[in-house]
């Protein structure tokens, strides 16, 4: 009688425990499918949230090749994607790419931009999906305001720094873009004087903190025998590249369009 006691516990035990494991598999089962109807949720939501400032207010669609006209900006390498940045309404827009050699455009120029809305993954997020706008080619259809400075201003720009702070050959030719951006549209009447007259210019490269921004500074010059005079006041907002001039008599800050 013990012995068919014991055998009957055995049994007992054993079946409770399949029934444990039944439960823990029923439960992973749940969670399971509880995640990927989250995850489909979501990424279902992302698509019908699918949206771009190069397109306000349109509805657009996945993987769709869409084409516009834009000002070229610059292309930054700079991070895990490279970005063909774009400028249209007065907004600034970066298409996604993989390019990474350096494409030769100059800033200002109007581009036909063919670019369409695809996925990719922000790194150190947990590699999170998000949907965003892709560069696919772009074709010149227009000289813009710095094509057509050079042809005017036919003296080469120079420019120096502190040896405190040492810069790479990139972001250099990328402040003497962006001098060279503000100098053709420039509506200063002592600016456009001294591009009439195809004055020596220079510039320095310095850098500032003011109101906990952090920005790099271009003091553009005249250069007459070794001395200079300086002539306009540049800030770059070391966060959103943001372009200000310096207003020296109300002593403010005016983004530059």
């Amino acid at each position: 009688m013990k012995k068919l006691y014991c055998l009957a516990v055995l049994a007992l035990l054993i079946s409770c425990k399949e029934e444990k494991r039944t439960d823990l598999k029923k439960v992973e089962d749940t969670v399971q499918k509880d995640s990927t109807v989250i995850e489909e949720t979501s990424n279902q939501n992302l698509l019908d949230s699918l949206a771009s400032d190069l397109r306000p207010g349109e509805k657009l669609e996945l993987e769709k090749v869409y084409t516009d006209e834009a000002e070229f900006v610059m292309f930054d390498t700079g991070g895990d994607y490279s970005y063909f940045v774009i400028k249209k309404d007065n907004k600034l827009i970066g298409l996604t790419s993989n390019i990474q050699d350096e494409m030769n455009y100059t800033r200002g120029d109007i581009f036909e931009v063919k670019w369409k809305i695809d996925s990719s993954f922000v790194a150190g997020d947990g590699e999170r999906l998000e949907y965003t706008e892709w560069f696919i080619s772009a074709k010149k259809i227009k000289e813009g305001s710095v094509s057509l400075f050079r042809k005017k201003y036919t003296k080469e720009l120079k420019y120096t720094w502190s040896g405190e702070h040492e810069y790479s050959t990139e972001f250099k030719d990328y402040l003497y873009d962006v001098v060279e951006y503000y100098l053709a549209n420039s509506t200063r009447e002592l600016v456009k004087s001294h591009i009439q007259a195809n004055s020596d210019l220079t510039y320095s490269i310095e850098e500032r903190k003011e109101k906990n921004r952090n920005y790099i500074v271009l003091g553009i010059a005249t250069e007459v025998e070794h001395r200079t005079s300086i002539v306009q006041w540049l800030y770059i907002d070391n966060e959103d590249r943001k372009l200000y001039e310096y207003d020296l008599a109300n002593e403010k800050l005016i983004e530059f369009p």
